[in-house]
């Protein structure tokens, strides 16, 4: 019998608030407090129908009370949220196509993994031996790791004649998708078993968010050597490679 003043009463609020979710849930709430009150009178022996009146009438006016809801459940919000949320869609696939056209962000990266390095160095000269490479350390807060190394004849070319060079393959990375990889040549030297130096060309290749292939180049290795050790960074902030050949090194 009390559902039918309580309806009454709900469909009166309920008529002032726009929202539809917000009108579903004042509905739930004002029925369930409606028939809370009235069974506390009914406890104090109030016949039922006079506790439901009583209970509808303690609430006020519901033309006021839904007023009051739709102003704190206004359709803007949602209405807002939902442009909000195209216009982030919109600028998403805005920088995305962006990011495509110009090879920028993310795109300005060939691949998500790095491929094993490939020696010789952009596929010029002949590789006489293989060899060992060992090391890991960092420099410039970047973590240095040794690939690949091998001895290498170049190519012929107009500027210069075939000439004997050791090659070598190190990944440099970072944990901070933030960070630029390096964009000058790190600083490096050669020594070998002898005690004899050299300097070494570095060479950036391909690179992914968090590493890059870059190559070392020894120039001009001691003959008759085998072992040869790369110091890269300055001082106080290096680290070592260690290189052996598989065999000697050949005279020029």
């Amino acid at each position: 019998m009390a559902s039918r003043p309580f309806d009454v009463f709900c469909d009166q609020v309920c008529a002032s608030i726009r929202w539809p979710p917000a009108r579903r849930l004042a509905r739930e709430e004002l029925t369930a407090h409606l028939e809370d009150h009235a069974a506390a009178l009914e406890e104090l022996g109030v016949p039922p129908e006079e506790a439901a009146a009583q209970a509808v009438e303690a609430m006020g006016d519901p033309l006021e009370i839904g007023r009051q809801l739709d102003r704190c459940h206004s359709p803007l919000v949602p209405r807002l949220s939902r442009i909000f949320a195209l216009c982030a869609c919109a600028l998403f696939l805005l920088g995305f196509c962006a990011g495509v056209l110009h090879q920028t962000g993310l795109f300005r990266y060939e691949t998500v993994l790095l491929p094993p390095p490939t020696l010789p160095y952009q596929g010029l000269g002949k590789p006489l031996c293989g060899a060992a490479i060992q090391g890991v350390g960092h420099v410039g807060g970047y973590a240095i790791a040794a690939k690949d190394a091998a001895l290498i004849r170049t190519a012929a070319t107009k500027a210069d004649p075939p000439h004997l060079e050791i090659q070598a393959a190190i990944t440099v990375s970072h944990w901070q998708p933030w960070l630029d990889h390096p964009t000058s040549s790190i600083p490096a030297v050669w020594t070998d078993s002898g005690g004899a130096s050299g300097t070494v060309s570095c060479y950036p290749a391909t690179a992914t968010l968090l590493a890059q292939t870059w190559y070392l180049v020894l120039e001009d290795p001691t003959p008759g050597c085998r072992w040869f050790s790369v110091t890269l960074g300055r001082p106080g902030d290096q680290c070592t490679l260690e290189i052996t050949l598989d065999e000697e090194v050949p005279p020029s």
